[in-house]
């Protein structure tokens, strides 16, 4: 099932999703197009009645259908009314919708009921879920989701939605926490990271607005129809009737109005069934992926098998309650509505994944509170570094088990102080600065003065309680820490973060210059919280020839080169290793910057720029850095800590390099 779902790499699945998106717009084009060949119906309907019922020539408004010879004409300016209404109905319901979902994962978390829980909680089993998208966090190279738990869902499902990697929230139910032992949960949690790393959040939410735009149809035609009905059973003196349609009181007027809500609502019915259909065809082979995916990162099958069955088992299934259960039904883990089907059969699910399953023998009984150690298995060995540098495309956005394992240990290496902090806003942002300070005795208590000066006392005195843990931090574990920082800067304000940037900042620029820590850092943590809006508005490619990025790839692949060794001779051949992982016609144009030629503020300009190039330009600038850092047969931390920010800014999540790569 594996081999049949997944493409090749991380930008091929990118490049897959949006095919796909480009499929479900010419989808949508089919079931506007019937809409609209609907709504010219109702109009030329409409005006007949309307004709008739108040005397008027026919001809004054519109050929009536009732005349054989021209019943099947066709009028250009009612096509041009029904193009226009129709297009306004869906084109407005479409806007309001995407407006109300506009701040990424976390609205269309909370639109359902979500309520946001982090690792300070005291529930075990919220810490449980939260260390779980942690782990799998780090173990795939993307940001930490923001954690949401559905509390009044009994029933076992959960999502994954946001608008990029940078935006995303992951949401369960509080079944799925109460009835997973945490195999299953980390199952279920695998399968969604699976549709964030696909692409699918994005699709999924246009699918949302999409859905909510043909329902407007149906919903003014139920709106027109109810007003119509009190219309036609009101007496001519204006007092509200209890009579029947067919009584002496009715308001002719009333029936006039509801004929063309009736309608309105029966071409709703159709483009909803239409663009149900688009979204089960999409749902159901996508979760069939996820699920391949999920044990791919995890390598336990029993574990999903598990979740899916007891969905099987549970009295609420996975259907989630409320009115927004619709909205989200195609992008849960399992069957969220019982209206429609969106998702493959639980039987056929359970049995791709264990083939010995008999649905006749039942599901499995839950049992609450059941849990199963993790495997407490070291990393396996891996291959050699040389044969690293050649996978390094095809690891982005790719957990392992052995990845998994090896982030659970650095999580448990991380001093509990710093842990604690990360579930407080004052406590992230402090650490965070933290982060930044020069190993320079002098820089350092200037940039003390200014944490101390220009931020709230409640962060001054976290950035005072957290110092002694910062201090004796390993290199190795920063970028895991400011990782599991960032779902907390994000419930920053606009105003906040603006703040927060302008001290951060401060703080670098205390000496006048930019160091590699600090490049590093700002790289991740400030372009991580830029991209986290931006990237809802959507980031067309403005580079798709190497020519355009020429010196930003020089630029680039230089400084690697530079960070790889001290010898100046290592350092240019590490740039030619690099430089010939691009096209021939590209390489022999690329020339090696001296280090007195371009500064850290040049590079974080390159990638900027890189940023918004082509997806088969960040493959080759990536496979260059790669083959550059690793050109000696091994990778120190800071050469993994600048290709994890090269990657971080092109959005292209790059799992840890674990012992044994290195």
């Amino acid at each position: 099932m594996t081999k049949r779902f997944r493409p090749t790499d991380f930008f091929e699945r990118q490049e897959l999703a949006r095919r796909t998106t480009l499929r479900l717009t010419l989808l949508f084009g089919g079931v506007f197009s019937f809409l609209c060949a609907g709504s010219y119906l109702v109009l030329l309907l409409w005006m007949d009645l309307f004709t008739m019922m108040i005397g008027v020539d026919p001809e004054f408004f519109v050929v009536p259908l009732l005349d054989e010879e021209v019943a099947f004409s066709f009028h250009p300016d009612l096509a041009a009314m029904a193009l226009f209404a129709t297009a306004a109905f869906i084109g407005g319901g479409i806007f309001l919708k995407m407006a109300s979902v506009r701040d990424g994962g976390a609205a269309v978390a909370e639109g359902v009921g979500g309520v946001e829980v982090n690792a300070g909680a005291e529930d075990p089993q919220i810490r449980r879920y939260v260390n779980i998208v942690e782990e799998m966090s780090l173990a795939s190279g993307v940001p930490v989701p923001r954690t949401f738990v559905l509390e009044d869902q009994l029933g076992i499902n959960g999502f994954a939605a946001g608008f990029s990697i940078n935006d995303a929230a992951i949401a369960v139910t509080a079944g799925a926490l109460e009835h997973l032992n945490r195999d299953e949960l980390q199952a279920l949690v695998a399968h969604e990271f699976s549709h964030i790393l696909h692409g699918d959040m994005k699709l999924n939410v246009r699918l949302i607005g999409i859905l909510h735009g043909v329902m407007s149809i149906y919903t003014v035609g139920h709106t027109i129809v109810e007003g119509a009905s009190a219309t036609a059973n009101t007496t001519g003196r204006g007092v509200r009737t209890r009579q029947p349609l067919n009584a002496g009181g009715i308001n002719p007027l009333g029936l006039l109005i509801a004929f063309p809500g009736a309608i309105l609502m029966a071409i709703g019915f159709g483009g909803l069934l239409g663009s149900r259909l688009i979204k089960a065809g999409i749902s159901r082979q996508r979760e069939f992926l996820a699920d391949a995916s999920a044990i791919q990162y995890t390598r336990n099958p029993e574990a999903l098998a598990g979740a899916l069955k007891k969905i099987g088992g549970c009295t609420y299934g996975s259907v989630l309650q409320g009115a927004g259960a619709e909205e989200v039904s195609h992008m849960c883990f399992g069957e969220a509505s019982s209206n429609w089907l969106t998702h493959p059969p639980l039987e056929e699910r359970i049995q791709a994944v264990d083939p010995t399953f008999n649905p006749d023998l039942g599901y499995r009984v839950l049992e609450v509170g059941e849990e199963k150690e993790p495997p407490a298995s070291a990393p396996e060995e891996q291959e050699s570094v040389g044969g690293v540098a050649d996978e390094i495309v095809s690891m982005l956005g790719e957990a392992t088990p052995e990845s998994l394992i090896y982030c659970g240990l650095l999580l448990e290496s991380i001093p509990e102080p710093l842990m604690e902090a990360r579930g407080s806003l004052a406590g992230a942002v402090a650490a965070s600065y933290l982060l930044l300070l020069d190993d320079d005795r002098q820089t350092r208590k200037a940039q003390a003065e200014i944490i101390q000066t220009e931020t709230s006392p409640s962060v001054a005195r976290e950035a005072q309680k957290l110092w002694p843990s910062i201090r004796k931090l390993d290199d190795e574990l920063r970028l895991p820490l400011m990782d599991l920082l960032f779902p907390m800067l994000r419930q920053m304000t606009e105003e906040q973060e603006q703040e927060f940037m302008a001290v951060a900042e401060r703080l670098i620029q205390v000496d006048d210059s930019v160091n590699f820590r600090e490049f590093i850092l700002e790289r991740v943590v400030l372009h991580r919280l830029r991209a986290a809006g931006s990237d809802k508005k959507g980031r067309a490619a403005q580079f798709n020839s190497f020519s355009g990025v020429s010196r930003d790839l020089e630029n680039i692949l230089s400084a690697v080169a530079y960070v790889s060794s001290e010898d100046p001779a290592h350092i240019k051949q590490a740039f030619v290793v690099g430089r010939e992982c691009f096209p021939p016609v590209v390489a022999k144009k690329l020339e090696f910057r001296e280090r007195s030629r371009w500064t850290f503020e040049q590079i974080g300009a390159s990638l900027e720029r890189l940023a918004a190039s082509s997806p088969a330009i960040k493959r080759a600038t990536i496979d260059a850095c790669a083959h550059s850092a690793m050109s000696d047969g091994e990778v120190v931390a800071a050469e993994a800590q600048i290709l994890r920010a090269i990657c971080d800014h092109l959005d292209a999540p790059l799992p840890p390099l674990m012992p044994g790569q290195s």
